[in-house]
């Protein structure tokens, strides 16, 4: 679902189905050897979604507020198979008519109330302000409905419209990226129930949301903690890409024995999403390569050998796409203001450069790129 580059899913697709048998397989190998991986509570406000069924009241709020606003019936059908009948779905107004019913079932006073606020703001949006719309958006968080209305522009903004609705949880991020200060607030969302567009960690469709998979984090997670330990992961995918030397040197370089690995390991995840937020967002830009090079150098300014793990993982990959492509060039770079020429043909040369100027010319590269999107 990656929508800056989509060729990123293929690559990750390894990730994705590997984590789980990577995770229980870990348990297995090893007992609890790395328990701040695999037992501890998420830390930095990031835990694992709660195994909250759709079922519950607030599934079920949620999912008539999209048959209401969307007329989808698609989360009311999977709560009950056929609640609304394929025969009835071209009807006019069939989900006003199954809204009503869901309301006169209400048992639950509160409940009740914001549905029919809800029913309120779709039959009459003139009567709400942009305030008591705010109001709503932040009260729904607490029954883990993540929403934001807006106006249909397209008849004249008499109709109130939902950018997005999401069963979930959301979280203000804090890290702060190297380069970029964000004027609004990032939030990234934990959806509680299936959606193809949360599938891999991405920055999202949407304005103030990133999405970072934990599983993938989870699973890098997991291979730099048996690198530490001295365990074989010559078969396993680090970033998408077999485990090389080259990454083994940089995970080793990157962490100690005191360090957070998963904690880590996901702030490189946000600022590589952040950065491709801030590329949508500022510049309406979506060249793919220029996006996986600023967020490539965003990580390798951040954490220098955990960002040039991701470098060396990218270089490895067996297509070309712009990860590859985005690693290249920076290798390049590297090799010409170094004035180390044998590092574009040698890039294993990178990593015994000083972290300083490591550093140094990740910042100088992301500089030159950005000025290319102004």
């Amino acid at each position: 679902m990656f929508r800056v580059c989509a060729l990123r899913i293929d690559m990750k697709k390894y990730r994705y189905f590997c984590s789980a048998f990577l995770i229980l397989a870990a348990a297995l190998w090893s007992g609890k050897v790395f328990p701040d991986i695999l037992d501890e509570p998420w830390g930095q406000g990031y835990r694992e979604s709660e195994n909250i069924n759709i079922k519950n009241v607030n599934g079920k709020l949620y999912a008539y507020i999209v048959l209401l606003f969307n007329e989808n019936p698609h989360f009311v059908n999977l709560i009950q198979k056929d609640s609304i009948p394929p025969k009835i779905i071209g009807n006019s107004g069939f989900h006003l008519s199954a809204y009503k019913s869901y309301l006169r079932s209400m048992l639950e006073p509160q409940i009740e109330n914001i549905a029919s606020a809800m029913l309120e703001i779709y039959l009459d949006p003139d009567h709400y302000t942009e305030a008591q719309l705010l109001y709503f958006e932040k009260l729904l968080t607490r029954y883990n409905i993540v929403l934001k209305f807006s106006k249909d522009t397209n008849i004249g903004g008499k109709r109130i419209i939902l950018d997005y609705c999401i069963y979930g949880k959301k979280t203000e991020i804090l890290v702060k990226h190297p380069f970029i200060d964000f004027p609004y607030k990032i939030y990234n969302i934990r959806p509680y129930i299936y959606y193809d567009e949360f599938s891999t960690t991405s920055s999202t469709f949407y304005y103030d949301m990133i999405y970072i998979n934990m599983d993938e984090v989870r699973n890098d997670s997991i291979i730099a903690a048996h690198i530490m330990s001295g365990k074989n992961v010559d078969s396993l995918f680090f970033v998408g890409s077999r485990v090389t030397e080259d990454i083994k040197f940089c995970l080793k370089k990157a962490f100690n024995s005191k360090s957070n690995i998963r904690d880590e390991i996901w702030e490189t995840f946000v600022i590589h999403e952040l950065t491709h937020k801030m590329i949508n967002n500022r510049y309406n830009y979506y060249d793919q390569v220029n996006g996986e090079e600023l967020s490539l150098v965003s990580t390798i300014y951040a954490r220098p050998f955990l960002g040039l793990s991701v470098m060396y993982s990218y270089l490895t990959y067996n297509s070309i796409n712009p990860h590859r492509i985005a690693a290249t060039n920076f290798v390049r770079f590297v090799a010409e203001k170094s004035g180390k020429k044998e590092i574009a043909v040698n890039p294993s040369l990178v990593k015994t450069l000083p972290e300083s100027q490591i550093k140094q010319l990740a910042r100088d590269y992301f500089f030159l790129i950005e000025r290319k999107l102004k």
